[in-house]
């Protein structure tokens, strides 16, 4: 069972883990908490929590209101292909409404994905370069089925 909930300071630990796994290769080197921390200030955060176990957590920035940008959204590996990822972000849909988007990674082919099966849509006149690569804005499509 998965149980999405608001982000305590109890969970800065997990989710620094996380951040330092899963989100490596889209975020870089996470080396501390203080890494976490910088990296959500000033975002709302939700948390998955499986069988007791923070699982992922998704942050949103929500300064642009009401265009928000979901800023991370990162499952533990030890998590992955259960399903969290699709709660996570079903939840963020409900929270912050369809003006939602991202950036993800062209290379990121994994995140591309899921985010197409959840019927969001990649804006081909929407990318640049960063210092991982080439990316592209991805946009939340209202009503469309998280799977």
């Amino acid at each position: 069972m998965c149980l999405i909930r608001s982000f305590t300071s109890a969970d800065t630990p997990f989710c620094t883990a996380i951040l330092a796994l899963a989100g490596r290769d889209a975020f870089g080197p996470v080396a501390d908490s203080a890494v976490f921390t910088a990296a959500t200030q000033g975002e709302e955060i939700l948390v998955a929590e499986s069988d007791g176990s923070v699982a992922g957590f998704a942050a949103v920035y929500t300064g642009d209101a009401p265009d928000y940008f979901l800023h991370h959204l990162y499952v533990h590996p030890a998590h992955s292909g259960l399903g969290i990822g699709a709660h996570l972000l079903a939840a963020v849909v409900a929270r912050f409404g369809p003006h939602l988007s991202l950036k993800t990674q062209l290379a990121n082919t994994g995140a591309r994905r899921f985010y197409a099966r959840a019927g969001w849509i990649e804006d081909e006149g929407d990318g640049g370069m960063d210092r991982l690569g080439a990316w592209i804005r991805v946009r939340c499509q209202a009503g469309a089925p998280v799977r």
